[in-house]
């Protein structure tokens, strides 16, 4: 266990970034990660998770940049077009969410919390679109970025799927989740601009679950423990939703050292 939670930003900060002056909003990836960094054995290099890129951003100087493969997870609302990596990278739409992922910015409609958002996630449409997602971390040209907004929540859930597949610790899961919390306020900062996102009035701001700018681990561990419930794990998971076994071999044979 890390101590994002007490790093990681309040439902007032929420507010404070989103109204952040556009001078303050950094100018690069703040939420950019190797997914090789998760545990011993990975191959680095191969697999990145981020938050949103945006046109004119600083590369990143700490992984391998810029990527040939990016899995964009958002919602056809939430992303600029074109994509700022359209030209350098093989770029593929895959929203988890079908639609749904301004809802908790712009409605006054009751909000799920993370648990319940992630197991939609696994539950409906998202389900195929996180198979295809694996599909293609196994085989599409690498580096491959895989990115939402904030790369939090579906990214989350997408890094979880996929390093569960390779066998990595619980813990270890659990842990790179947590490590997006302390930058929670960055992210925010610029999810307001990629997203486009209008500030939510002071009565939506109320009802939104504090999880939904932290990073608690027991929100990934949810997703764990679905896949444990299922018969054969997450690999019996990802089976059972159209998922193959030349796909995990070549996932195994991308990410796992030796």
């Amino acid at each position: 266990m890390t101590d994002s939670a007490s790093s990681a930003p309040s439902v007032a900060d929420a507010a404070t970034a989103w109204t952040a002056a556009p001078a303050s909003v950094p100018d690069h990836l703040v939420n950019v990660r190797d997914v090789a960094t998760a545990a011993p054995g990975l191959v680095p290099g191969a697999l990145l998770r981020s938050d949103a890129p945006r046109s004119g951003d600083v590369a990143p100087s700490d992984v391998v940049w810029p990527p040939r493969t990016v899995l964009d997870l958002r919602d056809p609302g939430e992303n600029g077009e074109p994509h700022p990596l359209t030209g350098v990278a093989h770029v593929v739409p895959l929203p988890l969410l079908d639609g749904t992922a301004m809802q908790g910015a712009t409605a006054p409609a009751p909000v799920p919390g993370l648990g319940e958002l992630y197991l939609q996630m696994l539950d409906g449409v998202g389900a195929g679109h996180l198979v295809e997602a694996v599909r293609l971390i196994a085989v599409d040209d690498a580096p491959v970025l895989v990115h939402c907004t904030a790369g939090k929540d579906r990214t989350g859930v997408t890094v979880a799927l996929v390093l569960a597949l390779l066998g990595v610790d619980r813990a270890a899961i659990v842990a790179d989740y947590e490590r997006t919390g302390p930058h929670m306020r960055e992210v925010l900062a610029r999810a307001a601009v990629t997203a486009n996102l209008a500030v939510p009035d002071a009565h939506v701001l109320a009802k939104l679950p504090s999880e939904l700018v932290t990073a608690p681990g027991w929100a990934i561990e949810t997703v764990l423990d679905r896949f444990a419930e299922h018969d054969g794990g997450a690999p019996g998971w990802f089976r059972a939703h159209g998922g193959g076994t030349e796909t995990l071999d070549a996932l195994r044979s991308r990410l796992l050292e030796g």
